[in-house]
């Protein structure tokens, strides 16, 4: 595996980050997120965060919930996308009103 500064150069050569002064990132390199549990994630060098920001709102639940993933699974493997306009998906119908 790639170490954080070898990570850090690959972002800053092929990746645009938005609402991001450029050039002060890539002077002081983008803090590598590696993994997460629960409310923490953690970084290339080890250190653990709390994610406030919830993976800016997404993540409300927490990561690594075991039933979330097996049920994305579940509706991966039957119907992974469908458009919406005129016409409606099972997978969709289960969580209306809830």
């Amino acid at each position: 595996m790639l170490n954080t500064q070898e990570l850090q150069q690959s972002d800053s050569t092929h990746y645009l980050h938005p609402f991001t002064d450029a050039k002060s990132l890539k002077k002081k390199g983008a803090r590598v997120i590696t993994r997460a549990e629960g409310i923490y994630l953690w970084d290339s060098d080890g250190n653990r965060l709390l994610d406030g920001m919830a993976g800016l709102w997404c993540v409300n639940v927490g990561y690594g919930r075991k039933v979330l993933a097996q049920t994305a699974m579940r509706q991966l493997e039957e119907l992974p996308y469908y458009n919406t306009f005129f016409q409606t998906v099972p997978g969709e119908l289960r969580f209306r009103g809830q």
